[in-house]
């Protein structure tokens, strides 16, 4: 045990396990398991050829500004700090393999500028000389072992754009490197040419056979010969001892509020979280920032305690489950030197303390781990037991020592060599082509994609699965993050340029952003490669709903895209009361209030954000005399002509009522509503992860005010009884249920109300039986029944038949099923039948009862069961 400034803390040692594989079996990365069981499946086969042992620690550092984060930061990677010099991070500032930690000791090792590529090489060539490698391994006459990599593709799976290079042939040209480590590599050939030959001596030579056709082509260079190349080239600086070590990056992010929607982006379970608060603060102080617009009451003055909220939830919405105490956060207070040194540790156990409880009925609670306390101004001891600490809960994360394929690593190697080279964005198609140029490489696409998303997750490079995004990806996150910032932070930058400053107020007021505008920041000159890879960078922004290109309703009554963006987390204007709380005209009428909430009262404000970005996709903006009828916490939609979402958040409630206007077919304008409620259900669910299973529908009081929190009524309480009492207000009274859900739900007794539940219940049925349609259904049988019964449009049928793979054309398949109504999922089954295999329709239909049980039982204690697709939920997660 060691004493803090605060209090005790103690430190039990986590020894790591030489051959921990042998007693617990391969150690499969937490992340690879929540995708699906058919890349589990090629994970599992890809470690059978070798594999490494991986340990990662990614440390998040949040907080407010001002807080000494940076500062912090550079202390713990050694660096030298100048504490009169305070600037405030902008964005997001990544440190990426400054520092290793000896696995044996715990110890923190800063590393040189070059120590990346040399621990690579190190690795490489420590994994080239184990025998376990050699598993698939026969001799030939000379000799030489051949390592021979195998590997059974999965039936039914397009390889032919990963078509293998040519291996020697016609008159060969022979280059030699001399590798002087002794011993280190055995004798071994690989198929396509290269052999290492005298290994038993101290001095080995590698022979490089490269046929005339692959010699002129150089700019496809075969990786494990580069990285024989480079092996030679750095033998001096390689490490000769056998230490362990692990990689460490530190992500240092903003604290003004201005950044808080883009960091949910990059916010990952793989992550420990540092959240730094300045002790020299009261947590009922309130926070100098004066750009906190959270909901609809526009700028809002926030207190210290406040922060930390928003932060914990933020942290929150990745945890891999609703009660995990993943990721751990660590609470560091700063400034200590700034308080009382006579009674120093009282005032730091009683701040911990404090804050503690003030969370203590909060979801987030179960996230903390240690209090420790740091003076940032001097070298303090307790900066090591912080460091101590970070080793030992990192240690204690399911990621920690995972395996890794053996034949990815030259492919990282080339992408790493990329990278470095100053690259920051590349195709996939040339990814791919240095893959199949490859002496050791990945045999098909479906790994290949596991291989982009496992780094994704890793954070060594931004791929985003999702198919607009997938044939690009970002080589460096630092360049997207700092992409992001430039359009956030480009105040003091535009108002040189006078002939664009409106157009940058405007952005700024109105969260409107032009072309004109972003041209104007990412110039040729100043900033080139944002300027050339613009398009991209756009895309990424839109697909994670940081901004949206709005759709509106012309003057003829046709919807028409806009040609700008809109930024929801920009938005500064409070809501006027009159758009949340309309009078109505005598041929209109509003439903009653749904509210969407989650049972332990928890919403960060940039995933209300990210909704309306969501919504704008979906909707056309409404319009007010030619103006966006949006604003900080608030956004409204024209649904169609005559009906009008209203969209707004306030604390930790999204609330929407719909106007309806001159419409006498009840029957449509239900139907307009309960396809509304369901897309925000959806979505919202989708951001907020695995707390969406939390998620609860409420009807507020019609007496109440209309952004009120105290007079909200359960669904499920208003569907099980006729009427319902609201004590809410100064005389109770009693509600008519039916009256408040009038439009949002089918009547009781109604056959359309079976029909909503096997809405909700088809799309889980389908997540559930995924991984068996993957690997079982003949889409092609299918797809022949499913043109024959006219089940889809041919644009649609176009989308599934173009997917690239079979495993492809399923995902495709399900996603417009799963978009479609009941009766196309019954249609479906019956064409699975068609194509003889009634096993697949036996299949999901027992899944339907499993479901339909559970959805009762979730009904009755007030849940809402969203179906969440998980491929949906991780592939835009970092």
């Amino acid at each position: 045990a060691e004493k803090g400034h605060g209090k005790t803390v103690t430190h039990p040692a986590v020894p790591v396990p030489e051959n921990a594989e042998d007693k617990q079996g391969p150690i499969i990365p937490v992340e690879i398991l929540h995708m699906d069981n058919v890349s589990l499946v090629l994970y599992k086969k890809a470690l059978q050829d070798g594999m490494e042992k991986v340990y990662n620690c990614r440390v998040m550092v949040v907080g407010q500004f001002g807080v000494g984060k940076t500062t912090l930061t550079k202390r713990l990677l050694g660096h030298q700090v100048d504490i009169s010099e305070r600037k405030s991070t902008e964005g997001i500032d990544v440190y990426k393999h400054c520092c290793k930690i000896s696995l044996d000791t715990g110890q923190w090792i800063v590393q040189h500028e070059d120590s990346d590529e040399l621990s690579r090489l190190q690795r490489l060539m420590t994994l080239l000389s184990r025998p376990d490698l050699n598993s698939n391994v026969r001799q030939d006459q000379e000799g030489h072992m051949d390592v021979v990599y195998k590997r059974e593709t999965t039936p039914d799976v397009d390889n032919t754009h990963m078509s293998d290079t040519a291996s020697s042939s016609g008159s060969d040209q022979e280059d030699q490197l001399t590798y002087s480590q002794p011993a280190l590599l055995s004798s071994v050939k690989m198929d396509g040419g290269l052999s290492m030959a005298d290994s038993d001596q101290k001095t080995a030579t590698v022979t490089i056979k490269k046929s005339e056709e692959e010699s002129s082509r150089t700019e496809k260079k075969d990786a494990v010969i580069e990285i024989l190349h480079l092996i030679n080239q750095h033998a001096e600086k390689l490490e000769k001892d056998t230490v362990k070590y692990a990689a460490l990056s530190i992500w240092d992010f903003a604290g003004q509020y201005a950044f808080y929607t883009t960091h949910q982006t990059f916010l990952s379970s793989r992550a420990l979280y540092l959240l730094v608060i300045d002790l020299n603060q009261q947590i009922t102080d309130l926070i100098e920032d004066d750009k906190c617009f959270l909901d609809i009451e526009g700028i809002k003055p926030c207190k210290v305690h406040d922060l930390v909220e928003i932060w914990m939830n933020s942290i929150h919405t990745c945890a891999p489950s609703p009660n995990s105490s993943i990721p751990h956060v660590i609470l560091v207070g700063t400034h200590v030197d700034k308080l009382s040194e006579k009674s120093r540790k009282a005032l730091i156990d009683r701040y911990f303390k404090t804050l503690r409880y003030l969370l203590k009925d909060k979801p987030t609670i179960c996230h903390l781990m240690d209090d420790i306390a740091i003076d940032n101004t001097m070298s303090d001891p307790m900066l090591e037991t912080l460091k101590r600490r970070i080793f030992e809960l990192a240690s204690k994360q399911s990621h920690w020592g995972e395996e890794k394929p053996a034949r990815w690593l030259p492919l990282e190697q080339a992408i790493m060599t990329l990278r470095d080279s100053g690259t920051k964005v590349v195709a996939r198609s040339l990814i791919e082509e240095i893959n199949v140029s490859g002496s050791v490489r990945i045999e098909d696409r479906e790994e290949l994609d596991l291989f982009f998303r496992f780094h994704h997750e890793m954070g060594t490079i931004l791929y985003f699965s999702i198919e607009a995004l997938r044939e690009k990806i970002v080589l460096d996150p630092q360049w997207l993050i700092n992409a992001l910032k430039s359009l956030i932070t480009a105040e003091t930058f535009i108002q040189k340029k006078s002939a664009i400053t409106s157009k940058w107020y405007e952005f700024k007021e109105t969260g409107k952003l032009t072309h004109e505008l972003i041209d104007a920041i990412w110039t040729k000159k100043e900033h080139p490669d944002f300027h050339d890879n613009k398009e991209h960078i756009l895309l990424v922004m839109e697909k994670l709903n940081i901004i949206a290109r709005p759709r509106s309703y012309g003057k003829d009554e046709t919807i028409k895209e806009e040609n700008y963006f809109l930024v929801p987390c920009m938005l500064r204007q409070a809501t006027p009361k009159e758009i949340i709380s309309p009078e109505l005209h005598p041929e209109e009428q509003r439903t009653s209030i749904l509210c969407f909430m989650t049972t332990e009262k928890f919403l960060p404000p940039p995933v209300f954000h990210r909704l309306i970005g969501a919504c704008l996709t979906h909707w056309p903006i409404a319009k007010q005399n030619s103006e966006n009828l949006i604003y900080c916490g608030c956004c409204l939609f024209d649904i169609d002509l005559h009906h009008r979402l209203v969209l707004y958040f306030r604390n930790y409630v999204i609330f929407s009522h719909i106007m309806i206007s001159a419409v006498k077919d009840e029957d449509k304008s239900s139907e307009r509503c309960r396809e509304a409620r369901k897309f925000i259900l959806k979505n919202l669910s989708e951001l907020i992860g695995n707390a969406g299973n939390s998620l609860q529908l409420h009807v507020q009081c019609p007496d109440s005010e209309a952004d009120s929190l105290e007079s909200l009524i359960p669904v499920s309480h208003l569907r099980t009884h006729d009427k319902v009492p609201c004590r809410s207000h100064k005389k109770s009274h009693m509600l008519a249920s039916q009256r408040l859900l009038k439009f949002w739900f089918k009547e009781k007794g109604n056959q359309g109300e079976e029909a909503e539940e096997n809405d909700k219940l088809h799309h889980m049925v389908l997540d559930r039986c995924r991984t068996v349609l993957l690997r079982d259904l003949n889409i092609s049988t299918v797809t022949d029944h499913i043109y024959q019964e006219d089940l889809f449009n041919d644009v649609t049928m176009r989308d599934i038949l173009d997917q690239k793979t079979t495993s492809d054309k399923i995902r495709e398949l399900i996603k417009q099923i799963k978009q479609s109504d009941w009766d196309t999922y019954v249609k479906f089954k019956a064409c699975v039948v068609k194509s003889k295999q009634a096993d697949l329709k036996a299949m999901m239909e027992k899944e339907e009862a499993l479901v339909a049980k559970e959805l009762k039982v979730a009904a009755s204690k007030g849940k809402v069961s969203t179906p969440q697709s998980k491929e949906s939920k991780t592939c835009l997660l970092m």
